[in-house]
């Protein structure tokens, strides 16, 4: 395996403002001065942890995606973090997964958080997604995801 070199954003979300957070959140790449492999954002970071999926939701054309494969891009590493997408009507907790290419995967969030109600407002995943980045494996996860450790066991596979 090759060393990785790993970038982790968190930062004050304005909420429900996706044009606000790509501004916010390109100005905090712009000062990274290291080249890193991977940058991780936070959950749902284009709008803040929101139910209101009817105004927040964009389809995998929107302009948070579209920002995150341009960043990848200019930036020539893989840039991970959610969305909430609106796929044909059903919402998803999406995170994707771009690579310095601009090609992506995604994982749907499986573990929806039952005390916001998420469970009502979005729609489950159910694939496991493992992808892998200088010889290390990834399984994709968001957040609550993470207390359901039998999920990610020791399974390398899709």
């Amino acid at each position: 395996m090759q060393d990785l070199k790993v970038v982790l954003v968190q930062s004050d979300i304005v909420w429900e403002n996706i044009p606000a957070n790509l501004s916010a959140f390109s100005q905090k790449l712009g000062t990274i001065r290291h080249q890193p492999n991977l940058i991780v954002l936070p959950e749902m970071f284009s709008t803040g942890f929101t139910m209101n999926v009817e105004k927040c939701a964009e389809t995998i054309s929107g302009s948070a995606l579209s920002w995150m494969k341009e960043k990848a891009i200019a930036m020539n590493c893989t840039i991970a973090g959610s969305l909430l997408i609106d796929d044909d009507g059903k919402y998803y907790n999406r995170m994707f997964w771009v690579k310095p290419d601009g090609d992506f995967h995604f994982y749907n969030k499986r573990h929806l958080f039952s005390m916001a109600n998420e469970q009502h407002r979005i729609s489950q995943g159910s694939d496991k997604k493992i992808t892998n980045l200088n010889g290390w494996n990834f399984c994709l996860q968001i957040c609550y995801d993470l207390r359901f450790p039998v999920w990610s066991k020791n399974n390398l596979t899709n």
